[in-house]
């Protein structure tokens, strides 16, 4: 009978109910001397761009914990408005004193599969147990989930985008979760690039 380390088990336990859910931030972009300060954006449209309403919802009550100067769309636009052309739009935000807007999109969706290598437990000379006594835990593959989402920064009065960046999360299990993962990425590249300063 085969034995296994305790950590080739758990490890094993783990990938059997899917790999642990991360967000890796992959490019990201800002327009030239662009900043994000409490004097420019006074208030802010959040946009979820999803296609299931409720899920919409939730992502953007979500967003709007982030920051007091935060609204959610779906609380401002209603159906007078969603025929909207883009000059009425434009107009509509401006009258109802908006400053900026935020928006994440799920741009793509993709599934991957990955081997993960057998191990084995001891040192280098490890291999040889793996003939006498079983200390081998064999490779597998696992599949993955990947979702790709970019977060865009708009500035109403000059109409024009300050800040984008592209996010890719692996298995994620709530929505909640998944803004909470992609909005640590985006700010942490923003402070870097000096997009915003300071508490965020």
């Amino acid at each position: 009978m085969k034995k296994y380390s305790f950590a080739s088990l758990v490890l094993l336990f783990l990938f059997s109910f899917g790999a642990c859910t991360s967000t890796t931030l992959q490019s990201s972009w800002k327009a030239p001397g662009a900043t994000y300060t409490k004097e420019q954006f006074k208030k802010v449209m959040v946009v979820a761009l999803l296609k299931d309403e409720t899920t919409r919802r939730i992502a953007e009550d979500k967003l709007a914990s982030k920051d007091t100067t935060f609204r959610q769309s779906y609380e401002v636009f209603g159906v007078e408005q969603k025929d909207m052309d883009e000059p009425g739009v434009k107009n509509f935000l401006a009258q109802n004193g908006y400053d900026g807007i935020v928006t994440m999109n799920l741009i793509d969706d993709q599934k991957t599969t990955t081997y993960v290598p057998g191990t084995y437990q001891g040192g280098y000379y490890g291999w040889y147990g793996m003939y006498y006594g079983g200390y081998y835990s064999p490779g597998y593959y696992t599949e993955n989930q990947n979702y790709v989402i970019e977060t865009n920064v708009f500035s109403v009065s000059q109409n024009k985008v300050l800040w984008s960046g592209i996010t890719t999360t692996t298995n994620p299990i709530y929505i909640e979760k998944t803004i909470d993962e992609v909005w640590d990425a985006v700010i942490s590249r923003m402070k870097q690039q000096g997009f915003i300063r300071g508490k965020k």
